[in-house]
């Protein structure tokens, strides 16, 4: 049977889910998160898919993205999907998919939800006790977003840019807000 085609709007903010199948620890190796972050910025760039927010955790990866085009989501997605599962398999003589089923994608069409998931994204690795401290897990855009790494590639949302008028207010509002010292009240943003 044919798959439905997913009714993607170029320009609105998706939350995105992928996730390995139960029994797999997709992202177990540190070289594999590397080379999933970095097909993932290639096929993005290559399909029009601009990166907001991302987390890797050990069998699933969460992005914020918005594409350009109705098709950038899932030809980014498909790149990225055949790509690692190659890779994946050869290394561990897997065979098959690696995925379980199909990546979610969700529609923010709400802009004042839009920080609500980044949060929810980059709070991943404190919900799933993989670290006590958000600062300390490498896999996740929240380091960049505070300040503490170099930009690869990432553009803010528009709500992020609300949040102070220099970098640096912009980092620290955020780092009350993922660490939950401020309550985040989403404002209007005006275009």
């Amino acid at each position: 049977m044919v798959r439905k085609a997913r009714q993607i709007i170029p320009g609105q903010v998706y939350y995105v889910v992928l996730r390995g199948i139960p029994s797999l620890s997709i992202f177990e190796r540190e070289d594999l998160k590397l080379e999933f972050l970095a097909w993932l910025r290639d096929a993005a760039k290559n399909y029009k898919l601009t990166v907001h927010a991302y987390v890797i955790l050990p069998n699933q990866t969460q992005i914020l993205v918005t594409p350009l085009f109705d098709a950038s989501l899932a030809r980014t997605m498909q790149s990225l999907c055949r790509r690692f599962t190659q890779l994946y398999n050869q290394i561990y003589q897997h065979k098959g998919s690696i995925w379980a089923g199909r990546y979610y994608s969700q529609a923010i069409e709400n802009e004042n939800e839009i920080l609500l998931f980044q949060k929810k994204v980059e709070q991943s690795p404190l919900k799933e006790h993989l670290v006590q401290h958000l600062e300390d897990y490498v896999w996740s855009s929240y380091r960049i977003h505070i300040g503490l790494e170099p930009n690869y590639g990432l553009q803010d949302v528009l709500p992020f840019w609300a949040l102070g008028n220099t970098p640096f207010e912009r980092q620290r509002q955020w780092e009350n807000i993922a660490l939950e010292k401020e309550p985040y009240t989403p404002r209007l943003v005006n275009h």
